[in-house]
């Protein structure tokens, strides 16, 4: 099983162990697209991921299961840019 489609799973049973149909119910997503990611077969998309954090009360990171790393360095903006230029043409 997928990662993002296993936390689903479990947020859903361990949220009162509700079915699928309930959860449609109550964020108006429906059970056949919850059904598809929590199979692994389809992701949410950005609209949908917030829906599901504000039911969850949960962060989009810890659904999607980032970890920032304070220590790692960010890539630079001049990186971007450059990267963004060359793209382009």
């Amino acid at each position: 099983m997928k990662p993002l489609a296993k936390k689903l799973h479990d947020l859903r049973i361990a949220n009162g162990c509700i079915s699928q149909m309930t959860l449609s119910k109550l964020t108006g997503i429906s059970q056949s697209s919850l059904a598809r990611w929590e199979l692994g077969q389809s992701e949410p998309c950005a609209s949908e991921i917030a829906v599901l954090c504000r039911y969850y009360k949960i962060s989009a990171d810890e659904l999607l299961g980032i970890v920032l790393d304070a220590e790692a360095p960010s890539p630079s903006i001049a990186a971007y840019d450059s990267h963004a230029r060359r793209d382009k043409f």
